[in-house]
């Protein structure tokens, strides 16, 4: 029993709505570029996985996974995110058990998914969430910025979701300490549908005053695992995410502390029922995980994952249970050195402009050429960040000597 065949084929996915490739193309996170794993066994079985941008795994790499016993390899995160899936996906076919059976013992028979957006207007948010809902979810994982007024964003999407909908709000860090965390999620407390809060500031910096904000802040703070913020309870809950081993120790160490999370891994439709399947053996992995596969047109599988009030059946079926729709991935396969429409899109010039009212007719107004150069000018504290009606305006290069006097001075000043 032994991998004869390995295959890494790049895809081009284009997002599913004009809104997403707005947001997405302009920001420093996910873009089309999606890879899929083929694995074929000497029995002409083939197993599948996938994963957002490389995920650090070259084709030479896939290919050392020939003549390899996937059995050997399910458990090995060294050999990548995508590859693993592909060989658990195979190992599960050979042996004619479902992936969950592979990774432990299944402890529910529902896993509970959330829909996801970077930030976006208020208007965009509230059509990302009547599309959520449409789609059987009722939960938001929402990406809070400095340069939008999450105040604002929270009341707009608030009038078109359930009461019992949440949005789960994620800060990556940008409130910056304790002080500025507790003024702003004091404020989000009083919403109902606000449900808890990813990352205010990297609370592994300064635990102490995380236990302040967490005992300050009425709704659940989560962070990124990590055994200084596990030890020191200075936060409810925490994001997991990476190899299945790696995983699954992290995950008995959160469950010691009686400590929930939830999955994070970014990637197509083979991703998510990975993500279902895997969750389904951890104990602790009660919150609605994060794949971000219905950023895309196509989740690459003949039927898609169905969500039911949030959550997604765990198959039983060989392998991860689901088919792969090869006409999809012979229709958006591209050459891997084939730029994405993103990187395009970034290699263009504009002029992102962050303004907020200061009082009558002021604003105060910052302005910058790509988003990476005013992430760190937050993160800095260069620009105070959340200020009531904070908007972020794209101005796109319109070829006039206006335009371009303006840009080039932007650069010259670093910005």
């Amino acid at each position: 029993m032994k991998i004869v065949r390995a295959e890494r084929i790049a895809l081009n996915l284009p997002f599913y709505a004009d809104r997403v490739t707005r947001a997405m193309q302009r920001a420093s996170t996910h873009d089309e570029r999606v890879y899929v794993y083929r694995l074929t066994s000497d029995k002409g079985v083939v197993g599948y996985g996938d994963c957002q941008g490389g995920g650090g795994q070259h084709l030479d790499a896939v290919d050392q996974l020939v003549g390899k016993n996937p059995f050997q390899i399910i458990h090995d995160d060294s050999i990548g995110f995508g590859p693993q899936m592909a060989a658990l996906d195979l190992a599960g076919r050979i042996a004619g058990v479902p992936v969950h059976a592979l990774l432990g013992t299944k402890l529910r028979r529902r896993s509970p998914m959330s829909w996801w957006d970077i930030d976006m207007p208020p208007a965009d948010w509230a059509a990302e969430a009547r599309e959520s809902i449409k789609r059987g979810y009722t939960c938001f994982k929402m990406k809070a910025r400095p340069w939008r007024d999450i105040i604002d964003q929270v009341q707009t999407v608030g009038k078109v979701v359930t009461p019992d909908y949440k949005f789960d709000v994620d800060f990556n860090g940008f409130l910056l300490n304790q002080a500025k965390a507790e003024l702003i999620l004091t404020q989000l407390d009083e919403h109902p549908n606000v449900g808890m809060y990813e990352s205010p500031y990297y609370l592994f910096q300064d635990v102490t005053a995380a236990r302040i904000l967490r005992e300050r802040v009425r709704k659940p703070i989560v962070e990124h695992f990590n055994e200084p913020c596990l030890h020191a309870h200075s936060c409810d809950g925490f994001v997991i995410g990476g190899g299945a081993t790696e995983v699954r120790r992290q995950a008995a160490l959160a469950a010691a502390f009686n400590r929930t999370f939830w999955l994070q891994m970014v990637g197509a439709g083979l991703t998510a029922a990975y993500a279902v399947h895997l969750g389904s053996v951890l104990s602790h992995a009660h919150l609605p995980y994060i794949t971000c596969h219905e950023l895309w047109q196509h989740d690459l599988l003949k039927r898609r994952i169905e969500i039911s009030n949030g959550y997604a059946v765990v198959p039983d079926s060989p392998g991860l249970g689901v088919e792969v729709d090869e006409k999809a991935l012979e229709k958006y396969r591209v050459d891997e050195k084939e730029p994405t429409p993103t990187t395009l899109y970034k290699a263009r010039k504009r002029i992102l402009r962050i303004s907020w009212p200061a009082g009558g007719k002021l604003r105060r107004v910052w302005e910058f050429t790509n988003e990476p150069a005013y992430q760190q000018a937050f993160y800095r504290g260069g620009i105070p960040g959340f200020e009531p009606g904070v908007t972020l305006e794209i101005i796109e290069d319109d070829k006039s000597p206006a335009f371009k006097k303006a840009h080039q001075k932007l650069l010259e000043q670093g910005a």
